[in-house]
């Protein structure tokens, strides 16, 4: 099994790729699914950034695939731009995303939200066997982003990303909501 159909084994089919020719010479696309990971939602996902070693902190290396889930079909425009930034950041640098870190969101994006950053987690609302991809070549992780409210980034920041993550992990899918209130 490849990564793609890994990733179709827990989104269902790919609905729609977006490509850019920038990350086209990087062999790098974005696919829409469409119910996933619930009903009447959907996830844009990277497909192609897992053949660029990234590093991690302590040196080490890793392949990591990038996604962000949600409701609002309108907020495409911006999701597309959000993982288009984050992955061009991740191609330049050779840097991997940490999880329980924070990046603060370019300001053309969620403009009409009160969003302040993006948060870096595992797609915990997906099954368990989607978080790590064990293939022939390599292992991926994917990466899930999830937009979070300067009260959110307060608390991470006095509590920690775990005890912020004991909250993601009680959400059902509200995470998904583009509209939802912040959890603190």
């Amino acid at each position: 099994m490849n990564y793609l159909e890994h990733l179709e084994s827990h989104c269902g089919e790919f609905t729609n790729q977006f490509e850019t020719e920038e990350l086209l010479e990087q062999t790098v696309q974005f696919l829409q699914f469409n119910d996933s990971p619930i009903t009447d939602t959907f996830t844009i996902s990277t497909l192609g950034l897992h053949w660029h070693t990234l590093q991690n902190e302590g040196g080490t290396h890793t392949h990591q695939e990038l996604q962000l889930s949600f409701k609002q079909k309108r907020s495409y425009e911006d999701v597309l731009e959000l993982l288009w930034q984050l992955t061009t950041h991740a191609l330049e640098t050779h840097h991997a995303f940490k999880l329980g870190e924070y990046f603060e969101l370019p300001p053309n994006v969620f403009k009409r939200l009160k969003f302040s950053s993006i948060y870096v987690t595992t797609p915990f609302y997906f099954d368990e066997s989607f978080l790590v991809y064990e293939g022939d070549e390599q292992t991926v992780i994917p990466i899930w982003f999830i937009p979070i409210f300067p009260s959110e980034e307060a608390f991470i920041e006095a509590h920690g990303a775990e005890r912020f993550n004991e909250l993601l992990y009680k959400t059902d899918d509200t995470l998904l909501d583009l509209k939802r209130k912040p959890l603190v």
